[in-house]
């Protein structure tokens, strides 16, 4: 299977992992939070509450403040892997223009750095990962792809499922936001916070050489020699106070 879709942004074609019980009681709380924030439009929701996460990298330190009440279901999704330390160790691997403009746009990265490269199926225990089903698209949430959003990327290839890939957007990026394509579908991407402190790290990421191998050929060119890794990933009360 192939791990990036060629329009766009990184895509992992994953099969689904083995259904338990506690995977059944997550993805039911995510549908019953979607069916409550849908009754809603997203200009009479309340002031977005904020979960703020910290990235130690190799480049400096990333603040990016998660809206749990807007994106309740990706927040929930994201700060499960901040939790359980799956981005201690992940890296900030591409930095792309997605559109005419030849100037950076975007800087994805993750835990699944290793599929660039990657032979036959990747299955999603590979990296333990898990899909997020619901896709909480910006014409729902009210928020888009602008600079300094972060959003995720989809399985566009088989599932259509978000998976754990972030990315940090330095300039508008309308054809992620909904309608913004129609192939797979005109959902888009779900953006989910924002980058509140350490865009200078990120565009440091883009001035990264880019001649990083890999198997995906319209990807070369855009993968960073060195990925930058992130140290360390954790949750803070607030934006300049980092919980213990």
């Amino acid at each position: 299977m192939r791990f990036f879709d060629t329009a766009l942004t990184s895509v992992a074609v994953l099969d689904p992992i083995p259904v338990d019980l506690t995977s059944i009681g997550r993805r039911l709380r995510r549908r019953a939070l979607w069916l409550i924030m849908s009754c809603f439009s997203a200009t009479i929701l309340p002031v977005s509450a904020e979960v703020y996460v910290t990235f130690e990298t190799t480049l400096g330190d990333i603040v990016i403040a998660m809206d749990e009440e807007r994106a309740p279901l990706t927040t929930e999704y994201f700060l499960g892997y901040i939790q359980r330390k799956q981005y201690d160790g992940a890296t900030l691997y591409r930095s792309a223009s997605l559109d005419d403009d030849p100037s950076p746009q975007i800087v994805q990265g993750g835990i699944m750095v290793d599929a660039l490269n990657a032979v036959g199926d990747i299955r999603p225990e590979q990296f333990d990962a898990d899909y997020l089903e619901v896709i909480e698209a910006t014409d729902q949430t009210g928020l888009r792809h602008e600079r300094g959003a972060i959003s995720f990327a989809r399985d566009l290839l088989d599932t259509g499922f978000v998976i754990p890939e972030i990315v940090f957007c330095l300039r508008d990026v309308p054809a992620m936001d909904a309608y913004g394509r129609t192939k797979p579908d005109t959902q888009g991407f779900p953006v989910a916070g924002r980058v509140v402190s350490g865009m200078e790290v990120i565009e440091g990421v883009t001035r990264q050489t880019l001649d990083g191998t890999t198997r995906i050929p319209f990807l070369e060119g855009q993968i960073l020699s060195e990925p930058i890794v992130v140290k360390k990933a954790y949750i803070q009360q607030s934006a300049g106070a980092v919980s213990s």
